[in-house]
């Protein structure tokens, strides 16, 4: 996705990418607090389940990135000296905004709003563009040609023939340890499970009170 503007969408995505952690403050407070009016509260099913299915693979994703680099923060998976293929990174290279993006559309989708999926979408995706952009320059400029050619084996998101490459079994083959990554972060689990059921809680009162 390009944007306009070279210097500034850098800028941009650099400030954005320093203060993205602070995201979902607004996401969980437009969607916990902003009562459901326009959308039948009992037609909003599909869009919880989706929701917390969302948010479960965001959090346990995250889980298992953190505890394949030790920093929720993609850069520095490339610190001066190495460059990580392997892992979560062998099959996509952003798996840290994928687990994000999961998360915040979670969120969106178990607020029961149509308009708020939307706006998440279109503010989310330009958010993510703009730092992508400017972590891709960066990286550019410090791996120079091995970087270039991991963008070129590697998708940014997500592609069915990078999931069964053979490539991809080898860099991940016993280093993916989900089950040891949710024992080590279990905190971070209950915060993914607590936020669940705080938007159940939303919904069962808004049933309660709508006479539905």
């Amino acid at each position: 996705m390009a944007l306009p503007g070279g210097q500034i969408r850098l800028a941009i995505g650099y400030w954005l990418h320093r203060h993205r952690k602070w995201g979902i403050v607004p996401l969980l407070g437009v969607g916990l607090f902003m009562p459901v009016h326009a959308w039948p509260v009992r037609s909003g099913n599909f869009m919880m389940i989706a929701g917390a299915i969302g948010i479960l693979f965001g959090t346990l994703l995250r889980i298992v990135c953190y505890r394949f680099t030790g920093s929720h923060d993609p850069m520095d998976v490339y610190d001066p000296g190495t460059m990580k293929t392997e892992g979560p990174y062998a099959v996509t290279r952003n798996p840290v905004y994928l687990a994000e993006g999961a998360i915040a559309l979670g969120i969106a989708m178990m607020s029961r709003m149509p308009w708020f999926v939307l706006a998440t979408l279109i503010v989310g995706g330009v958010a993510t563009a703009l730092v992508i952009e400017w972590e891709e320059t960066a990286l550019r400029e410090r791996y120079g040609d091995a970087y270039t050619e991991y963008c070129r084996t590697v998708p940014r998101w997500f592609s069915l023939g990078r999931v069964t490459h053979k490539d991809t079994f080898v860099k991940t083959r016993g280093r993916v340890k989900l089950f040891a990554a949710v024992r080590a972060e279990s905190a971070t689990l209950l915060i993914g499970l607590l936020a669940i059921l705080a938007f159940l809680a939303k919904a069962n009162f808004e049933i309660f009170h709508s006479g539905y």
